[in-house]
């Protein structure tokens, strides 16, 4: 359940972002420093979510930030102008963060005691929750719906259905931490960064890019939101058996094989429909990839509970925030096209050899 409620929130307020940006008053240079201050929160908490799962435990941990995350989505709806935006989306970064280590490592201890691969199911509920709440905003968009009434109701449903999890989670008591290995965490945090750039930039920028590009009106932009998530929702809820059959390595190495053909064709098109097929493979592709990093980095002998995980989210959190700002400055000098094909180029390369060089022998409490 707290996987599907961190995808609602996050999908609830995206696809309405070129609203969110004219109600502020936004260039696209704004928009990309605005979207900047996610990472920067990001940051913020991932580097003190390591020790808040050893202090708290994953239950306290995945809980609380989830509440306030969730308290604080009618407010980017009303924000005037971007300090306030970027304020708000930056604490929210900072819970969502810290949600985000406790609820992988209560899932490194559910996977652990079953037995059994659940990792790319549960974020594939994340995944289900992120394309719920997107054809919600949608629709929402669509329907003229006033943004704080929107984000508000789903901030209430999320709350009820923390509170609700709440209920079902066994208790959690912090762990003793040992001395971090730092050559270790800091390639787990690269590739960290690596793949949030290839995951994070059709996210930031697809609906900006039907607008832009593919000349679709605003109240239909969202549809790019959700062709990327429901890509990653069928390769996520697949994902699992595609690993047990190929293998983690190969899986992620085919993953980001379609990637790069979805990139490639979604660059050279102004097509709506060609461009939603582009997004829509792009998901299927990506799913599996970050779902077997966090289940490397949580179950990893080298770290303490939540330290690996902290790692991961750590340099993610570094791809998010580098991302849009990378994107919009190449794109000042070319184009939106342009800017998504040279980063995302560049971090699929870079994927592609971290994965091989540093996880290619894995030093796993489990085996996959």
């Amino acid at each position: 359940m707290l996987f599907l409620v961190n995808g609602v929130a996050f999908g609830s307020w995206l696809p309405r972002l070129p609203e969110i940006r004219d109600h502020a008053g936004l260039d696209i240079t704004t928009i990309g420093l605005v979207l900047t201050t996610s990472g920067v929160g990001g940051l913020v908490g991932s580097a003190s979510s390591g020790a808040l799962v050893g202090r708290w435990g994953p239950r306290r941990a995945a809980i609380w930030p989830a509440v306030l995350l969730t308290v604080l989505l009618p407010f980017i709806g009303v924000a005037p102008r971007a300090a306030i935006l970027a304020s708000i989306i930056a604490v929210a970064a900072i819970a969502d963060s810290v949600a985000d280590v406790g609820m992988n490592a209560l899932a490194v201890r559910a996977q652990l005691a079953r037995g059994q691969s659940i990792f790319t199911r549960l974020h594939g509920l994340w995944s289900l929750g992120s394309l719920g709440g997107g054809a919600v905003a949608t629709a929402a968009a669509s329907a003229r719906v006033p943004l704080p009434l929107h984000l508000g109701a789903v901030a209430a449903a999320c709350i009820g259905a923390i509170a609700w999890a709440s209920t079902t989670l066994p208790d959690t008591e912090g762990t003793p931490r040992s001395r971090p290995r730092i050559r270790l965490a800091l390639s787990v945090g690269a590739l960290g960064g690596g793949v949030a750039l290839v995951e994070g930039i059709p996210h930031d920028w697809g609906t900006i890019f039907l607008t832009d590009v593919a000349g679709v009106s605003a109240t239909s932009a969202g549809t790019a939101f959700i062709a990327l998530s429901g890509g990653m929702l069928v390769g996520r809820l697949l994902g699992d058996r595609v690993v047990d059959r190929f293998g983690i390595h190969p899986s992620m190495y085919g993953g980001l094989a379609v990637v790069a053909a979805s990139l490639i064709a979604l660059v050279t098109t102004d097509s709506h429909a060609v461009a939603l097929g582009a997004f829509g493979v792009w998901g299927l592709g990506v799913a599996v990839v970050f779902p077997l990093l966090y289940r490397l980095a949580g179950s990893h002998r080298g770290f303490s509970e939540g330290t690996g995980l902290a790692a991961l989210t750590l340099g993610s959190r570094v791809g998010f925030m580098a991302g849009p700002a990378a994107v919009a400055a190449v794109t000042e000098a070319t184009s939106l096209p342009v800017g998504i094909l040279v980063v995302v180029g560049v971090a699929l390369v870079g994927t592609v050899v971290g994965v091989f060089t540093s996880l290619r022998d894995g030093e796993t409490a489990e085996t996959a």
